[in-house]
């Protein structure tokens, strides 16, 4: 049986939430041997992970009922679904390690009306047949999905700013008293290293435990993302040396995925990259 990650932010637009669940999830599929499933599902949250993935002229605008979670909701409810059928409607990303499953083709306000009922049901399958699945928890408590969304993960990446004002009324919220009582890795998103509000003093000062992880702000990596090059843009500095400019970002995203995959109890030996490549 699998474990459900999700990646979440108290506040919008400022710890990277999505390109931090990205480049934690490329990196574990190239890195690690567990199977992994980015789960698709509003129409939002997917277009930006996709937008990650492919290049524009090779997105695919063209789904229909018959594709990803659109299907499955419908063999779902029809009590038709196994977990070796997950498989056929999911993309592969790497193959073997990392599929997406597209989100639904409809209007988010529609989906979600029909959807949120399924969504355990739906994620118990996709445990079944998928050591980790990985979810885009966005931001914030305000919407019903949201708390939906919030109600399922195993275990929880909270990406949080690296602003005082933030993360005084964060850790004084009701939010913050319910994680601790989960699985729960901290990430300061789009980290300045230069600022005084280092890790160090943030642990100390909001008292946080060890399960503290910083991601770089990386221009590199933000590029890629924009431009469908999530998979390139690690094949190519997986291997770089220590004083390259990616450098930093890379052993911080590889530290990240290393404690998620911990913490979901599905380490597996490391292939060093792409199958063939020596150790």
């Amino acid at each position: 049986m699998g474990v459900t990650v999700i990646f979440w932010s108290p506040v919008p637009g400022q710890a990277g939430t999505t390109t931090n669940l990205i480049a934690a999830a490329t990196c574990l599929g190239l890195e690690h041997s567990a199977r992994l499933l980015l789960l698709g599902h509003v129409p939002s949250s997917y277009a930006a992970v996709e937008r990650a993935y492919y290049r524009p002229a090779a997105r695919n605008d063209s789904y229909t009922p018959d594709t990803g979670i659109d299907a499955l909701l419908r063999l779902l409810k029809n009590r038709k679904l196994e977990p070796v059928m997950l498989h056929d409607y999911a993309h592969p990303l790497l193959r073997d390690r990392l599929d997406i499953l597209p989100g639904s083709i409809k209007q988010e306000d529609t989906f979600i009306e029909t959807a949120k009922e399924w969504l355990t049901p739906l994620l118990a399958v996709a445990r079944r047949a998928y050591d980790v699945v990985l979810l885009d928890g966005g931001s914030g408590s305000e919407s019903a999905w949201n708390e939906k969304l919030r109600q399922q993960p195993d275990v929880w990446v909270v990406c949080l700013p690296q602003n005082h004002l933030l993360l005084e009324r964060f850790f004084q919220s009701e939010e913050a008293a319910m994680l601790k009582h989960r699985r729960t890795l901290f990430v300061f998103g789009q980290y300045d290293p230069y600022s005084t509000l280092t890790v160090k003093n943030l642990m100390r000062q909001f008292h946080m435990g060890a399960s503290v992880y910083p991601v770089a702000h990386n221009t590199g990596w933000l590029d890629a993302v924009q431009h469908g090059e999530a998979t390139p843009y690690w094949f190519r500095n997986r291997k770089i040396a220590s004083g390259h400019e990616n450098h930093l970002f890379v052993q911080q995203v590889r530290r990240l995925a290393k404690a998620v995959i911990d913490s979901a109890g599905a380490r597996q030996p490391l292939f060093g990259g792409m199958e063939g490549d020596a150790p």
